[in-house]
């Protein structure tokens, strides 16, 4: 999809045809048509049984496809995938080449962490998921929160969205997106577009405080419900309780805090009074820590929910 790219773009693309017409389609657009339109053509053109979105402000490590192909062979219910990247906080060390990260990650191979929406950037999308649910909703004019919508879509027909960790993409986030001048403004349009349709994400806590397994399997259980759903879950533990940290290793949106367990609640009153970004709820398993908490509310502003 050449979607109106300057000359030498396009020499280049069009000598890829012509030394290899049987296995390369070149459909070039005269003016740009958004990311979203250009998707939706290609993806009508081909034939393939999985197609796979890769921006051109992309740069791919060794076998990453290959692993995501493996990943979404896993599972029936595995319809798209998206490789690990910078994107998800995954960042090359300094001086670190990308075949040096890929090789890092090559003891994660087959292992997969469930999202609660897939990111366009690169994108591997089974041809059947394509067949059920459609193309990408062209409302969200030239891009931003299509991607989320498309695997929100996909979820309600069962089908979940994962990050292979043992791939890897390196991705110059928004390039191809700053030289429009109305970004700002297309932005906030496709995010209100998304939450009218969707729901707004909320940022959620669980602070855990009693060492009962089927309290806590249960709280687990609702955690990983709400994360699905797109919410951003964080859960404080206290130093004896670490070991519930593997509960959630597969699921993308969560993060699970262990506390110390002498200081607990003064740490995590500490950590929650000083943060930036509020908690829309949290939840307690403890009254009188509830109480406690509520009496800083002026400074936390969220909704102290306690569960027995």
């Amino acid at each position: 999809m050449d979607n109106a790219s300057d000359r030498e773009t396009a020499q280049y693309l069009e000598s890829a045809r012509e030394r290899n017409p049987k296995a390369v389609t070149l459909i070039r657009n005269a003016e740009n048509m958004g990311f979203i339109k250009a998707v939706n053509q290609g993806i009508e053109e081909s034939r393939a049984p999985y197609v796979c979105l890769l921006n051109n402000d992309t740069q791919v490590a060794s076998g990453w496809l290959e692993e995501m192909l493996e990943v979404a062979e896993t599972k029936e219910d595995i319809g798209i995938v998206n490789p690990n990247s910078n994107t998800f906080g995954l960042n090359p060390k300094r001086g670190q080449s990308l075949e040096s990260l890929a090789q890092e990650l090559a003891s994660h191979k087959g292992e997969y962490s469930e999202m609660p929406w897939a990111i366009g950037f690169c994108m591997l999308i089974k041809r059947k998921v394509i067949d059920e649910i459609g193309l990408f909703d062209e409302i969200y004019g030239r891009g931003n929160f299509e991607d989320a919508d498309f695997s929100k879509r996909a979820k309600s027909l069962k089908y979940n969205s994962v990050c292979a960790k043992a791939a890897y993409v390196y991705h110059r986030q928004r390039r191809s997106f700053i030289k429009f001048k109305s970004f700002k403004q297309d932005f906030g349009r496709n995010r209100d577009i998304f939450q009218a349709k969707w729901g707004m994400m909320q940022r959620l806590l669980y602070v855990l405080t009693r060492d009962d397994s089927a309290y806590i399997e249960k709280i687990a259980t609702e955690a990983l419900r709400l994360a699905g759903q797109g919410n951003i879950v964080w859960i404080f533990l206290s130093g004896r309780m670490g070991f519930l940290r593997k509960r959630f290793d597969n699921c993308f949106n969560v993060f699970v805090y262990i506390l110390p367990e002498n200081f607990f609640k003064v740490v995590s009153i500490w950590r929650i009074v000083k943060r930036k970004k509020k908690f829309d709820r949290i939840y307690v398993d403890d009254e009188n820590y509830g109480k406690r908490l509520n009496s800083f509310k002026k400074f936390h502003r969220a909704e102290v929910i306690y569960g027995k």
